[in-house]
């Protein structure tokens, strides 16, 4: 009778055990659903912070009630979005244009002055003015139907839908507006004309001397729809040190579509000037000669490694999408992964992708009021030679219609070319500037030098060389950003 008794106790501690397992494993599930969601969730709103972007991107217009359909995997294709959860969702975004009320303003102010013109003219002519009126109206309502009319509009709303593994969907998946006023405009992507940028490290027109080593600094190669593709640059032409003349180096790339670009480097090897011998009759060992020989042969070493082998080109560094922007919500931080909406490449013509070495600053925390950030990259290679960008972000409260970014385009760098130079007393040269990105609004520059005893410069870059010593040339833009050339007069 007793065992009876434990038995039945047995089997009801094991029942109940198995009645929390199950619950346990309910509210497991339970609980990781509303994680799940929250991610979709969230995954949803940066569909839509990052459909303007891709917009930008395929160059899209959208005139005033048309609307667009965008797939999720094109913009995950462009690396607008990374999320962990997106591998799991399908779906779309629309992004419609509504009414653009700024054109309503615009041409209503410049209508009151020909409203009062057509006034005057009325009350001297009626009669004509009757039967023009039904001449205007009817062509107003040629201008209506006509599709030439049509006004771009920058009053647009997105709307992500989604859905994932049976979790998730948006509310309304699969409805979309009116099928007559879809836009079906062929994407940058599908259409690309647009030919790649090559961008030389060092000098366009490099000059050695009759013997010396030339050593090819490199370029690097981006494309606006490919991104970096140095890789396949191809480098034609040689230079023979041994013999003077004019030598070009060719640079050539080409992107998926087709579109090839060619840069040219001119490579001048001139004669050595020959230095004028001493009587060595009075020498009173051959040891002294050899000695003079090695230190000579030393010396010229020693310069062709200064001038041919110390590297002071700086790095380059490219956005694989120039005029990418980031829109994130509050209580977030800004994507600044290497792979992200502000993807970024650094190449040295030495120490070759330094990608790895590129430091990040500026608001790259967790930001929970609404305004513009900025973002601050420097890198630098192995000889200290260094290069600098920068990017800007808009944060905002969730759930607000998304704002068009600021059209004005910062100047986020400037590259001096040559970044060093050596000159003579009474030398003159011109310096070359660079101002990225190359659609900047204001590339306007000034010019000055830490030492114009030294090295003078003018407000159109031509450095004239005064005495010996070291000047550094420094190019500021608009907003502050700096390039510099070092000068360094014998």
């Amino acid at each position: 009778m007793e065992e009876t008794k434990w038995l039945t106790k047995g089997k009801i501690i094991t029942f109940v055990v198995l009645i929390l397992l199950i619950a346990g494993i309910i509210i497991g599930v339970i609980v990781h659903r509303g994680n799940l969601k929250k991610d979709y969730a969230k995954f949803e709103k940066q569909l839509e912070y990052a459909a303007p972007n891709y917009l930008l991107k395929e160059k899209i217009k959208l005139y005033e009630y048309e609307w667009r359909e965008i797939n999720i995997t094109d913009i995950l294709k462009q690396k607008l979005v990374i999320n962990k959860r997106a591998s799991d969702c399908n779906g779309y975004v629309i992004a419609e244009a509504l009414k653009d009320s700024t054109l309503d303003l615009e041409e209503s102010t410049s209508n009151v002055s020909d409203s009062s013109e057509n006034n005057d003219i009325a009350s001297t002519n009626d009669t004509t003015d009757s039967n023009q009126t039904s001449t205007e109206s009817s062509s107003e309502d040629d201008k209506k139907e006509d599709k030439t009319n049509k006004r771009v509009s920058s009053n647009i709303t997105y709307k992500a839908y989604i859905t994932c593994k049976k979790v998730y969907t948006t509310k309304g998946y699969g409805t979309k507006p009116d099928s007559k006023k879809k836009n079906t405009e062929e994407t940058q992507t599908q259409n690309d004309t647009e030919k790649p940028v090559i961008e030389l490290f060092g000098d366009k027109t490099i000059t050695i001397k009759v013997g010396d080593t030339y050593k090819e600094p490199g370029a690097v190669a981006t494309d606006n729809v490919d991104g970096d593709i140095t890789k396949k640059i191809k480098i034609t032409g040689k230079v023979d040190t041994k013999k003077e003349g004019e030598y070009v180096i060719k640079y050539t790339v080409s992107d998926k579509a087709g579109n090839k670009a060619t840069v040219e480097r001119k490579v001048i090897v001139e004669k050595k000037k020959e230095e004028p011998k001493e009587d060595n009759k009075d020498t009173p060992t051959d040891n002294n000669t050899n000695n003079d020989s090695n230190n000579n042969t030393n010396n010229n070493t020693n310069n062709d490694n200064n001038n041919y082998y110390r590297d002071t080109i700086a790095p380059i560094m490219t956005f694989n999408i120039s005029d990418a922007y980031q829109n994130i919500c509050t209580g977030n931080s800004v994507n600044i992964s290497a792979n992200g909406p502000y993807g970024y490449v650094a190449r040295d013509n030495v120490d070759g992708n330094i990608t790895s070495r590129v430091s990040i600053t500026g608001d790259t925390g967790i930001i929970n009021t609404p305004g513009v950030y900025n973002l601050y990259y420097t890198v630098t290679d192995s000889s200290g030679n260094r290069a600098n960008a920068s990017k800007q972000f808009t944060v905002r409260t969730c759930g607000n219609p998304i704002q068009k970014p600021d059209t004005t385009v910062s100047v986020t760098s400037v590259v001096v070319t040559p970044n060093a130079k050596t000159m003579t007393v009474s030398q003159t040269a011109q310096l070359s500037v660079s101002v990225f990105p190359s659609n900047a609004t204001n590339k306007s520059v000034t010019y000055s030098s830490s030492n114009s005893n030294v090295a003078s410069v003018t407000s159109s870059g031509f450095v004239t060389a005064k005495s010996k010593g070291t000047a550094v040339i420094t190019v500021t833009s608009s907003n502050g950003k700096t390039g510099v050339c070092r000068i360094t007069v014998n």
